[in-house]
């Protein structure tokens, strides 16, 4: 350092005596960038007090001045640096580095002017003396200045050109600065996605190094930005880390004062017990306790004033702390209440659309079954997969809306993972061929042959994620690896890999990638359609079952997504838990094809189906092992005079409903009748003996679930499919609780439906 002198004494530190206050300052730095100000005001004073006779002293003040500038302290700021400015060589690096501190106090004042005499100032001197640091320091601060003067594009170039360099010399804090700068240029430029990038990146890095002077602004920025998007409960969380920082900033800045007040109250003191004992020699033929009690009274007095002054700061802090905290709570019921309402409205909408998607799909299989012309045939498969691709967006928003609303419960129960996923990989298969790819399957032997978890949300994951691969690669490969990572007792840690080598996803565009309603481009979206709502769904799913989705992706060399989740080993080959699932031992009929277990939607699949045809269709669908532990045994086919002797109740409200599925049955020959709601559907089971009923839920009288409870007050025996569309509200365990044997979502897709009919009638299999 060039110094030329300060204070009375001038002369060089010992280099132990350099080497500790230069590990104290830096500590101080790092303090400041944690908004610990409490713990770098003490690291400053120690710094101080080991240098105060040395020529090092100036570096201790010029740590002081960050302080200040950083603590809002802007007329004690001024002050230092002023007695500074004298000791200095007008053309050495520290005068610059002073410089560029009182560009800080300028800026922070609105001296917009005088900051830039001062940058430029220290520009003159840097370009004579080569320091690397501090002409990043410079750079910085200038764009800073011009952003705060309105040269945005300007700011931008020169911010975009150092960005590179701050990251590769481990500047990370001024990245993060740098980071957060361009965010508001970008944002104001209107550059929206580049702004939220550059956002996401500042929080990542601030998140990492503890900078929380600068997380809490990026905090309180995304806050705002995700309310102004609609995301009211991520909003939520990023308004409530704010107002962690916040408080911890506040209580930091009421220790500092209160440790510099007392060391005022202490010099005081000292100076009052000084001046008092120099009495006392001159006063020695006094009251010896005369003086003292004056003394104690002085201290009182002193001590009561500063303990008052300290409880009105304390106060003041308080109050303005309650009135943000009464703000956020108010902000915070707000966007809750946003939220429901969002929530209620997606429910009800896809729930709607659900009845009339039902009369479409519905019509065009039984117009397909009549052996339509050519020409009729095309227009009526194409009509197919549009209602298809229809009900599988409304699935995705209605799975979205689950999971927004935490209305998403994990199940437990035992499954076979290596056929889940060759099911998976079986029904996704048509889809692979049509845009000429190749699905690769690599499975672990060594993963048990039963596990116990979700199998329904596990196939949901895969399905989306394998999609998104089909989608998104032509003429290519995608690989499947399931890989066990970890065993340990009745425990066992699965890795998940797909991966493909299509068009791939730039890095800009990874981070937010898993965000709601977020694709590639405007570009994708208009190529290969979608809402961008799967990989959400993934994301949130496999956060829901403890693993983290990771994503490697390079542009035109494809992408590998992959998690790891646990699963539990089951204790038997019993295919569930009696002691863990009561209610289904109670409430159902244990036919010999279904022991005992919950016959769920093998495939829920929130993907937009691109088969083109029913044929296909029924190709591509997942077929059974036949084996007791996956529900179908001594399958064989139902002669038409055999099912004509099968009885269904079809319970519906909507009469073009009651047409179509009763159609659906009748062109299998099973013999159906109708009941327009619940009380009707009640009446007919006590006075008739039906083999199944279809219960619709929603009706006017009595609805679905009630008249299932009270048929299951007389009949425990006969079978009850759910006919429905779930909505946010129901859940599928409370159906099956109720006493229903399993749930047909709709509209159903006509494989699934008679597979589900098919299990309850246990040697017969419906074509």
């Amino acid at each position: 350092m060039q110094y030329i002198t300060y204070g009375q004494e001038n002369y060089v530190s010992k280099p132990t005596q350099q080497r500790v206050v230069n590990i104290i300052l830096e500590k101080a730095q790092v303090a400041l960038q944690k908004a610990n100000y409490s713990e770098a005001n003490e690291l400053i004073a120690s710094a101080s007090e080991i240098a105060k006779d040395s020529t090092i002293y100036a570096e201790v003040e010029m740590v002081k001045v960050s302080y200040y500038n950083q603590t809002g302290q802007l007329e004690n700021a001024k002050n230092t640096i002023d007695q500074l400015a004298p000791h200095f060589d007008k053309t050495s690096t520290d005068y610059a580095r002073l410089l560029l501190l009182k560009s800080d106090f300028l800026m922070n004042s609105n001296l917009l002017v005088e900051a830039q005499d001062a940058i430029l100032k220290s520009q003159v001197i840097l370009a004579q003396n080569r320091d690397i640091e501090l002409s990043y320091n410079l750079q910085l601060k200038q764009a800073a200045l011009d952003f705060k003067v309105k040269k945005y594009n300007q700011a931008k170039k020169n911010l975009e050109e150092l960005l590179p360099k701050l990251l590769d010399n481990k500047q990370f804090h001024s990245a993060a600065k740098a980071q957060l700068e361009l965010f508001r240029i970008t944002f104001i430029k209107g550059e929206y996605i580049v702004s939220k990038n550059y956002l996401a990146q500042s929080i990542a890095l601030s998140e990492k190094y503890e900078f929380n002077t600068l997380l809490k602004e990026s905090y309180l920025l995304n806050s705002e930005l995700l309310k102004n998007e609609g995301e009211f409960e991520n909003s939520i969380t990023y308004l409530e880390k704010y107002t962690v920082i916040y408080n911890m900033e506040t209580a930091s800045v009421q220790k500092t004062a209160s440790i510099i007040e007392l060391a005022e109250l202490k010099k005081t003191n000292k100076a009052l017990t000084d001046s008092n004992n120099e009495k006392t020699q001159k006063l020695k033929g006094r009251d010896t306790s005369y003086i003292l009690l004056c003394i104690f009274i002085t201290l009182l007095s002193l001590l009561t004033l500063s303990l008052f002054k300290n409880n009105k700061l304390r106060a003041k802090s308080n109050d303005v702390l309650e009135n943000k905290n009464l703000a956020l709570i108010d902000e915070r019921d707000r966007a809750k209440d946003a939220t429901k309402i969002k929530a209620d409205f997606l429910s009800t909408i896809t729930h709607e659309l659900r009845t009339p998607m039902y009369a479409v799909t519905g019509l065009t299989h039984l117009l397909l079954e009549k052996d339509p012309r050519n020409d009729q045939k095309e227009h009526l498969e194409t009509l197919q997969s549009s209602g298809e691709y229809l009900l599988s967006l409304i699935d995705n928003i209605l799975d979205f809306n689950k999971l927004e609303a935490n209305k998403v419960e994990l199940e437990t129960i035992p499954f076979d993972l290596n056929k889940r996923v060759n099911d998976i990989s079986l029904s996704l298969k048509g889809q692979a061929t049509d845009r000429n790819n190749n699905l690769h399957i690599e499975y672990d032997d060594s993963i048990p042959s039963r596990l116990q978890g979700d199998p329904v949300k596990i196939s949901q994951i895969l399905i989306n994620l394998i999609g998104n691969a089909i989608k998104f690669t032509k003429d290519g490969d995608i690989y499947i690896r399931v890989h066990k990572v970890n065993a340990r007792s009745g425990k066992c840690l699965i890795n998940f890999e797909i991966e493909d080598n299509g068009k791939g996803i730039s890095e800009e565009k990874q981070i937010a990638i898993f965000e709601n309603f977020t694709q590639e481009g405007s570009s994708t979206t208009r190529e290969y359609g979608g809402t961008g709502l799967g990989l959400a769904i993934v994301k949130n799913l496999v956060t829901l079952m403890g693993g983290d989705i990771r994503l490697y992706s390079k542009v035109d060399s494809g992408s590998k997504f992959s998690f790891e989740i646990w699963f539990e080993l089951p204790d038997s080959n019993k295919f569930y838990d009696e002691r863990q699932y009561p209610h289904i031992s109670n409430n159902k009929r244990l036919h010999p094809t279904t022991p005992g277990t919950k016959i769920k939607d093998v495939l829920k699949t929130p993907v937009a189906q691109t088969t083109n045809s029913s044929n296909e269709m029924n190709k591509n669908k997942i077929q059974n092992t036949g084996t007791a532990k996956d529900g179908v045994l001594n399958e064989k086919q139902a002669t038409p005079s055999e099912l004509s002797n099968k009885q269904i109740l079809i319970v519906e409200d909507n009469k073009i409903n009651q047409m179509i599925t009763r159609k659906i049955l009748e062109g299998k020959n099973f013999s159906c009748e109708v009941a327009n709601n619940g009380e009707e559907a009640v009446q007919a089971a006590k006075s008739k003996k039906y083999d199944l009923i279809l219960m619709d839920i929603h009706m006017p009288i009595k609805d679905g679930k009630e008249a299932t409870r009270e048929i299951r007050t007389f009949d425990r025996e006969i079978p009850i499919i759910a006919l429905t569309a779930v909505t946010l509200n129901e859940s599928e365990k409370e159906f099956y609780e109720i006493g229903f044997d399993d749930i047909i979502p709709k509209p159903f897709k006509m494989h699934e439906f008679f597979e589900k009919i098919q299990k309850v009638f246990t040697n017969y299999e419906v074509l």
